[in-house]
């Protein structure tokens, strides 16, 4: 069972102002399937995710998601805290490596950076599920832990 500290201990008001936070690593290699068990080869370049409760599904920065290249295959309403707005929806593979998990498929592109957000990335209860989480926010703490995304 993977476990990742993603708050700030001992800085709980940088946990206020940044949420939990986890490294992440994006991209997208069209030659592996998404079931094939095969993994892609990813850039290097780790960004921020937010681990975020309220997010029900995992989401990319429309900025890096255009920046990294990822196919743009839908477009959908997507709702956010200021209602909802269209958003392009790209494939892309997400490596969590304090996890050891690969999150693959479909990513709403949404303006986090563009909104003042220090994330490139969201990770949401698609992925939460599959773990516990504990917050701490007297200390800053934040942990999860658990098993495969079953993605």
């Amino acid at each position: 069972m993977a476990r990742a500290e993603c708050g700030f201990e001992g800085r709980p008001d940088e946990l206020v102002q940044y949420g939990p936070t986890i490294v992440v690593r994006i991209g997208f290699t069209a030659e592996v399937s998404f079931d094939s068990g095969d993994r892609p080869s990813l850039p290097s370049t780790q960004f921020f995710a937010l681990v975020d409760t309220g997010a029900s599904e995992s989401c990319i920065d429309s900025s890096v998601a255009m920046e990294l290249g990822l196919p743009v295959v839908d477009r959908e309403m997507v709702g956010g805290v200021h209602g909802a707005a269209p958003a392009n929806v790209h494939l892309a593979h997400i490596y969590v490596p304090d996890l050891g998990i690969w999150i693959n498929g479909r990513f709403a592109g949404v303006h986090l950076q563009a909104g003042g957000q220090a994330h490139s990335a969201l990770i949401g209860r698609d992925v939460l599920r599959h773990f516990t989480m504990t917050y701490d926010g007297w200390t800053g703490a934040v942990s999860i832990e658990g098993g495969s995304t079953g993605q």
